[in-house]
């Protein structure tokens, strides 16, 4: 999984925050940019969203996306 992908359904995504790490929820229809970085093991992918980096599911991509 590389390159653009849409979500089908709305996300938690993680990023690191001021105090700490945080969670957001991406929206369905938002465009992500795999960038293939994992972490974890395969559990977790990094995705840029909105100009931020952002740590997604891997599993939850793969189950909930297309590509663009």
């Amino acid at each position: 999984m590389l390159g653009r992908h849409r979500l089908n359904t709305p996300l938690l995504a993680m990023f690191a925050g001021a105090d700490g790490h945080e969670a957001i929820t991406i929206p369905t229809g938002a465009v992500l940019d795999l960038t293939a970085k994992k972490f974890n093991g395969d559990r977790l992918m990094e995705v840029i969203w909105d100009d931020r980096k952002l740590l997604m599911f891997t599993e939850d991509l793969k189950n909930t996306t297309v590509p663009v």
